[in-house]
């Protein structure tokens, strides 16, 4: 019994021996098992080849790059102090010299109490009017929608990316963004493109508009403030006059020589004379608060007697004046750069809504699985033509919707075309106005020049010395001093007239006619 459980228990032991041994076997043939070379070549994963980039996109890039460098240009004009506008350019070496007076008042207040030309009123208003600050913040604002044109593009373009069609098959998958994400990105960014150059453009006449009525102001300010100075010095040498006169009426007075009532009248007329200086002083106060306001000092800054010039303007023919305005004015050059926006807007519009020339059938996406084979889940090519689109016509039948809109903005593109025609007309008007003030100014300046205040001054002195000798009566004198006095005061009216008929015609012209 014994033995026999020997013989089994020793069986047993073999077998399991031997069962310890197979899978020993079992297990290093797993590990050092490789597939055969057939199957290695044909699992062997496929070298996935590089998209290359398709026309629209190189378009769409180049467009992107067209736009930023046209930003660049814009921001290094802006960069430039002494940049021309087609109205005013500063002498360079003044302008650097004043340059930090756009931000130091104190050096501004400087210049206008030690004496300043007229130079260095239009420079100070460049750089230091609100109202030239707003019209270049403005530009620059405008100058940003170069770098919002392509965001919306951009966008659908990632998103084309992430979403693209990927299936689980056989192969490698081709790109899978659609036509539809890609047409007509690189045409309608271009348009993009030009709406917000032209509306730059607009912006950036509003900014010279914004220039030529500071500069036009601060001329008009000087003429003003060096005729008020002027005026002064003529009224106080009439005073002195008077007083004079009054002192020899006097005399003749006390030896019975003329009556009370002239010596009355002596004596009005040099009280209204010093009521007058008076008025003229206080002229000079509100004349010195525009300026102050045209260069945005405090008030109470001291404002010194400007350095005086006498305007030697020619006076242009008429006739080359016109087409001259027609070209230059900036509020012409501002109306046509919105038409030209407005018209870009409709194309932008109908390239977007409306129907191509082409029917567009084949124009389908990059889905070759999708398409092929007994896993197809559409058809390659369109199989029929839907009664609601039509053939050639969007999938989309609400894109007429649109048309509504497009109507409103051609209504309004032909009226501001009319408007252009108005505002031109306008501007040959005012440039008859203007050049006639020029020449008026400019012929009376000769006159009171050269005859009518030398024969003044000569009837003054005479009537004068006539009076103490009693032989001319004193309604005569009264006469002669008044006269005299006028006289003058037209003088350097007409003078300053000049000066600010010049700067009137120059800014109906959008910039000098030489």
């Amino acid at each position: 019994m014994k033995r026999g459980f020997s013989l089994l228990l020793a069986a047993g032991a073999m077998i399991f021996i031997q069962a310890c041994t197979g899978y020993q076997n079992l297990k290093r043939s797993w590990e050092t098992y490789e597939p055969t070379s057939i199957y290695k070549d044909y699992s062997k994963p496929a070298t996935a080849q590089p998209v290359p980039p398709t026309p629209a996109n190189k378009d769409f890039e180049k467009q992107v790059e067209k736009l930023q460098e046209t930003k660049r240009k814009w921001e290094d004009a802006l960069g430039r102090p002494e940049r021309e506008d087609g109205f005013y350019r500063p002498d360079p070496s003044r302008l650097s010299a004043l340059l930090p007076a756009a931000k130091e008042p104190s050096l501004a207040r400087e210049v206008l109490a030690k004496g300043f030309t007229l130079e260095d009123l239009e420079i100070l208003a460049l750089l230091r009017n609100p109202g030239v600050k707003a019209g270049e913040r403005n530009l620059r604002a405008s100058i940003e929608a170069y770098s919002q044109v392509s965001n919306l593009d951009e966008i659908l373009r990632q998103y084309s990316a992430f979403t693209k069609d990927l299936m689980p098959g056989i192969g490698p998958m081709a790109e899978g963004e659609s036509m539809e994400l890609k047409f007509p990105f690189p045409g309608v960014l271009a348009l993009k493109g030009e709406v917000a150059t032209q509306e730059v453009e607009a912006s950036r006449e509003r900014e010279v508009m914004a220039r030529r009525m500071a500069i036009t102001q601060a001329r008009q300010a000087y003429w003003n403030l060096l005729y008020n100075r002027r005026a002064q010095k003529i009224t106080g040498e009439m005073l002195f006059l008077l007083r004079h006169l009054e002192s020899v009426a006097t005399k003749r007075y006390e030896t019975g020589k003329t009556s009370f009532q002239d010596l009355i009248k002596i004596r009005i007329e040099r009280d209204k004379m010093e009521e007058e200086l008076k008025t003229i002083r206080e002229q000079q106060r509100n004349i010195e608060v525009k300026i102050l306001e045209i260069l945005n000092l405090p008030p109470g800054t001291i404002v010194s007697s400007p350095v005086p010039r006498t305007p030697q303007p020619e006076v242009p023919p008429l006739d080359g004046l016109f087409s001259l305005a027609l070209t230059k004015r900036q509020e012409l050059r501002e109306m046509r750069a919105m038409i030209g926006k407005m018209e870009r807007m409709i194309e932008m519009a109908e390239t977007m809504i409306y129907p191509p020339y082409s029917p567009g059938f084949s124009l389908f996406p990059n889905e070759t699985i999708a398409q092929t084979g007994t896993m197809r889940m559409k058809e390659p090519f369109p199989a029929k033509t839907l009664a609601s689109t039509g053939v050639g016509l969007p999938r989309n039948p609400w894109y007429g919707t649109n048309d509504a809109y497009l109507r409103e903005t051609r209504q309004k593109l032909a009226a501001l075309r009319e408007e252009l025609r108005k505002k031109e007309d306008e501007t040959v008007t005012k440039v008859r106005e203007a050049w006639f003030r020029l020449d008026r100014a400019k012929r009376e300046e000769e006159l009171y020049a050269v005859r009518v205040v030398n024969l003044s001054q000569a009837s003054l002195e005479v009537s004068t010395r006539a009076y103490g000798t009693g032989n001319v009566a004193f309604a005569d004198v009264i006469m002669s001093y008044t006269g005299w006095l006028n006289d003058n005061l037209a003088l350097e009216m007409k003078r300053s007239e000049m000066g600010m008929a010049q700067a009137d015609l120059e800014e109906v012209l959008g910039g000098p006619w030489r």
